[in-house]
């Protein structure tokens, strides 16, 4: 990938904002090597578009705690775990787009 696209010195993700999410962000940069930043994968981005958050099942929690236990995105993913709550990616798209459209 980074040998097709030698001009690019920076590689985003944008994902879901749940345990999935972050397991994909890893799995990337496992199997690219490249180091991949998440974007608008954070803890600002949760909390302000919270009222879209759906419910974590008990498969989104036992993630959620393995990534902890292995001390990646803690703040994030123990927010989550206490609030029960995750976001898809489409929601921050769509809104972002909605509030363009009334300015």
């Amino acid at each position: 990938m980074r040998e097709q696209n030698p001009g690019i010195r920076s590689w985003l993700h944008f994902g879901d904002l749940d345990p999935d999410g972050f397991c994909i962000l890893e799995n990337l940069r496992r199997k690219t090597g490249i180091d991949f930043r998440s974007w608008k994968i954070d803890l600002l981005s949760l909390k302000k578009y919270r009222v879209y958050a759906k419910e974590l099942n008990q498969n989104d929690r036992t993630k959620a705690e393995n990534l902890i236990r292995e001390e990646k995105y803690t703040e994030i993913l123990s927010y989550m775990l206490q609030q029960g709550v995750k976001l898809e990616q489409e929601i921050i798209s769509w809104k972002e787009e909605a509030d363009k459209i009334k300015l």
